[in-house]
């Protein structure tokens, strides 16, 4: 008769069906369930791959479609891909959709450090392109002060050496005052004003505050009234002049009473629709030059010596030139350069308005003979080289001889040159009023237009 298994042996059975049971298990495979990173991983891939191939497409709305493809991966790595394919887009309106949706990013500290270091590893290599003026524009307008910081740090390492395009750079600004002129825009420019650029430059200063009379918020006068202190010149007389046209007031330079009056008005004054096509408001104190205000405290005349001046009209040119030597104050640094078919330089280095000064380039002036030709561009290019804020440029007729004697040429090389230099180019037109000059009035009135100057026709 069998026997029952005793309680060792139920332990030993029991212990081996485990074993067995164990051993089955391991067998077959574990049904695991992907992690939350895993599934966001997957979906990006499949949205990266699907935007890589539509923003091939040439339509620009499917490269903007593209776009919403990343908006839920707000990512270092989408902020990267956004940047080496479409912040450098050949049509505006795909380049501007890229650059608002990384703004919109921009509190991501993941973004952020990742564009930060793209921009700095490929200006360092290829220079500031449109890519990095893109991603800056982006960034810019931050209210965040690390990140600021950061983007200040970046411009101080590249403004004002080859590394940065700063054509780019000034028709971003341009263009973003211009078209948007907001609080964000506004944010951007006040940013700039932080570098050391905006203290060494000219050009980059006056490009900013230019930039700022544009932005039709009060907060922009504001900013205005508090810069005054740090500006002289020509940038000080576009402050102060934009100040009184918005404001109705004028205390020249006095940025203490603008801020005492500022703080007492600032609601009850309307700030107006301003163009950037007046570049000379009420605020000299410098005199004028044909009733063209001298404003600028770094000048250049240029005086036509050609032999179409002869009689009457040089001595009419030489005369009014003298007074307006005569009157100059101390602070203002100035030269004079003549040219007919040569240049005349008589101070390659801006000189103060001394009285020994003022006597000796009167005498120059009174002296300077009649040449054959009309090198303009030679004479303009020379102005340049001195380094001014403004030039007043005199002459009678079209340009002949010299580097380039073509008008329309002569007008968009100067304009090339002088859009990050931003000095103001006046021109004084003699006998441009009669019919037969039409060709050269046109010359000295785009001349001056382009060049944030005024053009005056004088017999």
């Amino acid at each position: 008769m069998a026997k029952l298994p005793g309680p060792a042996s139920s332990v030993v059975m029991t212990i081996a069906v485990t074993c067995l049971l164990a051993t089955a298990s391991a067998k077959e495979p574990v049904a695991r369930q992907p992690t939350a990173k895993a599934a966001t991983d997957k979906a990006f891939h499949a949205a990266k791959k699907e935007f890589q191939a539509r923003i091939h497409n040439k339509k620009p709305s499917e490269r903007i479609a593209a776009l919403k493809l990343l908006n839920e991966f707000q990512t270092g790595e989408s902020a990267d891909l956004i940047y080496v394919t479409l912040l450098d887009d050949r049509t505006d309106e795909v380049r501007q959709a890229a650059i608002d949706l990384v703004a919109s990013w921009r509190d991501q500290s993941d973004v952020t450090d990742r564009l930060l270091q793209r921009m700095t590893t490929t200006t360092r290599k290829d220079g500031m392109d449109i890519r990095a003026i893109s991603a800056l524009q982006a960034l810019a307008g931050t209210e965040e002060d690390d990140l600021q910081f950061k983007l200040i740090a970046y411009l101080d390492e590249f403004l004002g050496t080859p590394l940065a395009d700063q054509h780019l750079l000034h028709d971003m600004i341009d263009e973003q005052s211009a078209q948007k002129a907001d609080a964000e825009v506004m944010r951007m420019l006040m940013l700039f004003t932080r570098t050391q650029l905006f203290e060494r430059q000219f050009g980059f200063r006056r490009c900013l505050v230019q930039g700022l009379t544009q932005i039709k918020d009060r907060e922009a006068i504001t900013h205005l009234i508090n810069l005054l202190p740090r500006f002289k010149g020509l940038v000080q007389s576009d402050t102060v002049s934009h100040l009184t046209e918005s404001t109705g007031q004028n205390f020249g330079d006095d940025a203490a009473k603008w801020k005492v009056w500022w703080t007492e008005n600032r609601n009850l004054t309307k700030v107006p629709d301003k163009s950037r096509s007046s570049p000379i408001g009420p605020y000299t104190s410098f005199g004028n030059y044909y009733g063209i205000p001298i404003c600028a405290k770094r000048v250049v005349f240029v005086l036509d010596t050609s032999a179409s001046m002869r009689g009457g009209k040089i001595d009419a040119a030489k005369s009014e030139l003298m007074r307006v030597i005569r009157e100059l104050p101390r602070e203002v640094y100035f030269s004079v350069i003549a040219f007919d078919g040569t240049i005349r330089v008589w101070q390659r280095d801006l000189v103060p308005a001394t009285d020994q000064m003022k006597n000796i380039a009167v005498n120059v002036v009174l002296e300077q003979p009649l040449g054959p030709k009309t090198a303009s561009y030679d004479a303009l290019e020379a102005a340049f080289e001195l380094n001014p804020e403004a030039i007043y440029f005199l002459s009678d007729g079209a340009p002949v001889g010299g580097k380039i004697d073509d008008p329309g040429e002569i007008v968009g090389t100067i304009s090339g040159v002088n859009r990050v230099r931003r000095v103001s180019i006046h021109s004084v037109g003699v006998d441009t009023n009669i019919p037969s000059a039409a060709v050269f009035a046109k010359f000295m009135k785009t001349l001056a237009e382009s060049n944030w100057g005024v053009y005056k026709a004088v017999n």
